[in-house]
């Protein structure tokens, strides 16, 4: 069933915009953001600002599935405290998870603006405070830094970087659409070019990959006459090929740069990490229990696939990667059927998410707020509405 909210209900979606706003500045745990969500939701829910139907029931029993198989490892914890930590914050996004994929089935199309204006505001404003400390601009902001590599209001450039990618595809959208003349389409575009220069700060190597497949994707999928997206293509070319000279010739920051791209004197333990984990699978099938690489591990696993399947099991790897896909699924859905004007949120989403699978085999993804965020908005449904029209 379709609901149409009426007009008053801006004002809610405007507080939608503002919570995402928030969801830049996570230095602190809990941070804002997850007071701000919290009420937003419970808000929701009082007032009846969430819809569900069937297209909810597979993805919240995989959800459900999920959660069983991270109880059911319980058993097998060592260290009880942090188990009941990870598992906590993971439930409390997985509740996210669901609020928001019922206010997009509620509030439809209009919801998107709102979501990616608020994204891109959150991200904007971290960056540039971002570049303000690793250029010594802005003093008294170096824990803004790590190890020289800017990590923003995150605590690790890996988060800092993948985060910045969905509203830098967003910008690039909406400046082509504006028009790169238009003040709008610049102000856009800048932003842009502000996100990008971010993502190549955080120094991190699988947000270069994650940044570099997304707008591969978006490049190729947007709907644009071949002409524009060759010019589109040729365009950014100009713009980073003299960034990446001066990144390579620059003293500072060439050593770093070359020394991110080269493989790391950690890579070899991490890779034996990751294949000792995935070893002990046969023993423990049903995994060692939430948040329990980390202490039985010598170092984090650094994926989510092998973290899901040493602390959950096959099971639980199956129940969340299923869920994922039929996400994903509907995104990809979206961005086929939906009218033009909508079509470029979902190649931005659908894109993300793809870039998020390919993060995943370097990152632990599980708790990144920006992924169930994008998980949950594809359950709206939008070219269902246009038929009937």
């Amino acid at each position: 069933m379709i609901i149409y909210p009426i007009n008053k209900n801006d004002t809610f979606l405007k507080l939608i915009a503002f919570t995402i706003s928030t969801s830049a500045f996570v230095l602190f745990e809990p941070a804002p953001y997850e007071f701000i969500i919290t009420l937003v939701l419970f808000v929701a829910f009082f007032y009846g600002y969430t819809s569900y139907g069937n297209k909810h029931f597979w993805p919240m029993t995989l959800l459900v599935l999920f959660i069983q198989m991270n109880l059911i490892s319980s058993f097998f914890v060592t260290d009880v405290k942090k188990g009941i930590l990870y598992f906590f914050i993971t439930c409390y996004l997985i509740i996210s998870w669901i609020g928001i994929a019922g206010l997009s089935a509620y509030f439809q199309e209009r919801l998107l603006p709102y979501v990616f204006n608020g994204y891109m505001i959150a991200s904007v404003v971290s960056v540039v405070i971002g570049i303000g400390a690793y250029s010594q601009i802005i003093p008294g902001v170096d824990f803004l830094l790590k190890f020289d590599r800017v990590q923003g209001f995150f605590k690790d450039p890996n988060v800092f970087g993948p985060f910045l990618v969905p509203p830098a595809l967003y910008a690039l959208w909406k400046s082509s659409i504006l028009g790169f003349y238009n003040k709008k389409g610049y102000a856009f575009f800048s932003s842009f070019l502000i996100l990008t220069t971010g993502i190549l700060l955080s120094f991190s190597r699988a947000a270069w990959g994650h940044y570099i497949l997304a707008i591969t994707i978006y490049l190729f999928i947007i709907k644009k006459s071949t002409s524009k997206r060759l010019k589109l293509m040729l365009l950014l070319l100009l713009i980073v090929i003299p960034v990446l000279i001066y990144f390579v010739t620059s003293t500072n920051i060439s050593d770093l740069f070359f020394d991110r791209l080269s493989l790391q004197e950690y890579d070899n333990t991490r890779f034996q990490n990751q294949a000792n984990a995935v070893d002990n699978l046969i023993r423990y099938p049903f995994g060692f229990g939430p948040g329990q690489a980390d202490v039985m591990l010598e170092i984090s696993t650094h994926s989510l696939y092998v973290r899901i399947l040493y602390e959950n099991g096959l099971i639980g790897f199956l129940a969340f990667f299923t869920f994922f896909l039929i996400c994903l699924g509907r995104s990809v859905i979206h961005l086929i059927k939906v009218p033009s004007r909508m079509q470029g949120y979902f190649v931005i989403i659908t894109a993300s998410l793809i870039g998020i699978l390919f993060n995943s085999i370097f990152i632990d993804t599980m708790h990144w707020r920006h992924m169930w965020l994008l998980l949950a908005l594809p359950f709206m449904d939008i070219y269902q509405e246009e038929r009937k029209k």
